[in-house]
């Protein structure tokens, strides 16, 4: 909670294990230093009742940053559910792709409607009062030919219109044929975020399109020309057992292009998840993931800043407050290419996804608003629609709305302000409820982060 971390001797060891095992030594004056050391630094509390207060008071206390944070909503907009490539790992099913409706005129005004009922909405709850808000250009694919008129209206729109930031999750095949519209609104655009899975070889064996072409060459050159014309763009390389013994190629590849010395590039590097509970056979933990990075690149903190790179939402999330400390650098803010949180990572976390804060509004192809983006196209799991009419459910809503407070498998768990009970649209795919948490490996990921940077521990201590 207090975001303290110390090396400690052995002797300081053993009166902490007595503790924990209920043999408490008495505050005499041998021991009464070190209890108000423990104290001060956040690691014991005079009872269990004194610890949760001062949960709450430091829960409150973020909440009340982030309610007033210059971070304010996303709005993900599903311009079509069609996608042109079928990539074997899609959280999306792919019968989904198949459908061919893309948001019309009269759909869009209604959507733009339900903006303004989801602002007026927040305003009355005092919150994001200052704040950015952002819009993102989403799918199945969004920049398709056939949705280039849908996406014109709703870029113009939501620029023009409300002053929103924008920024696009596209699989790049077309971006070549929007860059001209785009160029008018390149001071307002954030990023465009497309994926890259390994060198040629492995990626055209899995972003692949429906006819079962690669689309290496087409997405590097549209990532070249975005560079060249002043766009900013996220990398992302999706990591599983087929690709990660392919990283040091797409590196060299990397460097080859000179992408990693261009100062609008950054790349996110993060395990294809699993939040359906399909259980793929392929899945890298992440904390395999990151004794990978070690074993491959030595010097993970220079490898990251050699090339741009940030980790995946868990792993940056869970290692990220440790990093500061050991690091002593200023990893204050997430990586700007991920949308799913927006707090520092300084702070404890109680909730992990914008989702969980009513951060996120994504409208689905078929006129329904759902709360975290990843849900769209589930029609059970919408929160309200905005078409054919504005509505939300406040039940649905709400839902998402659980902390780690309200868990109590994390409000026993001695990581659990590390990952902020875990992804709520994976607890509820996998347990059927936010509050039970899947973890996804979250001990062994801190605990591995932990023993790979040992030395740097030991050197503090000797110190």
């Amino acid at each position: 909670m207090s975001g303290a971390i110390d090396t400690i001797g052995v002797e300081v060891k053993q009166f902490l294990d007595r503790i924990r095992k209920g043999d408490v030594p008495s505050r005499n004056e041998d021991y009464e230093p070190l209890y108000q050391f423990l104290e001060k630094r956040g690691y014991i509390y005079e009872s269990r009742d004194s610890e949760w207060a001062k949960l709450f008071e430091i829960r409150d206390h973020v909440y009340r940053l982030q309610d007033t944070s210059v971070a304010g909503i996303t709005f993900n907009v599903c311009t079509t559910y069609m996608c042109n490539l079928r990539c074997p790992y899609c959280y999306q099913g792919h019968e989904l792709h198949e459908k061919s409706h893309a948001l019309t005129m009269t759909e869009i005004d209604k959507m733009f409607k339900a903006v303004d009922g989801i602002l007026a909405m927040e305003k009355e709850k005092g919150r994001y009062q200052n704040a950015t808000h952002r819009m993102m250009l989403y799918g199945g694919e969004p920049l398709l030919p056939t949705t280039r008129e849908t996406v014109r209206e709703v870029v113009r729109r939501a620029v023009d219109g409300y002053g929103f930031r924008i920024y696009a999750i596209t699989n790049g095949t077309f971006l070549h044929d929007y860059l001209d519209f785009f160029e008018q609104y390149k001071e307002e655009w954030d990023y465009f975020q497309i994926s890259v899975d390994g060198p040629k070889s492995i990626h055209d064996q899995r972003r692949i399109t429906a006819g079962g072409q690669g689309t290496f060459d087409r997405i590097a050159r549209n990532i070249d020309m975005a560079l060249e014309r002043g766009f900013r763009i996220a990398l992302r390389t999706n990591i599983n057992k087929d690709n990660v013994d392919h990283l040091e190629e797409l590196v060299s590849f990397v460097e080859q292009k000179g992408w990693h010395e261009h100062p609008l590039f950054f790349w996110q590097i993060s395990p294809v998840t699993d939040h359906y509970g399909d259980n793929l056979p392929n899945h890298l933990p992440e904390h395999k993931l990151l004794v990978a990075l070690y074993e491959k690149f030595g010097d993970l903190e220079e490898f990251l800043e050699k090339y741009s790179v940030q980790l995946g939402t868990d792993l940056s999330m869970r290692t990220s407050r440790i990093r500061q400390a050991i690091t002593s650098k200023d990893w204050v803010m997430n990586n700007p290419g991920d949308s799913c949180i927006s707090i520092p990572n300084t702070l404890p976390i109680f909730k992990e996804c914008s989702a969980r804060e009513h951060r996120f509004y994504a409208f689905g192809a078929e006129g329904a608003i759902y709360a975290c983006p990843e849900s769209v196209g589930r029609s059970e799991l919408a929160i309200g629609t905005f078409f054919p009419e504005f509505v939300i459910n406040p039940i649905k809503h709400n839902m998402w709305e659980r902390d780690i407070t309200d868990s109590e498998q994390c409000g026993t768990c001695s990581v659990s302000l590390f990952c902020g009970g875990g992804c709520a649209y994976s607890n509820l795919m996998r347990n059927g409820s936010i509050t039970k948490p899947h973890c996804n490996y979250s001990h062994p990921t801190i605990s591995t982060y932990v023993k790979l940077n040992e030395g740097i521990f030991l050197q503090v201590q000797h110190k």
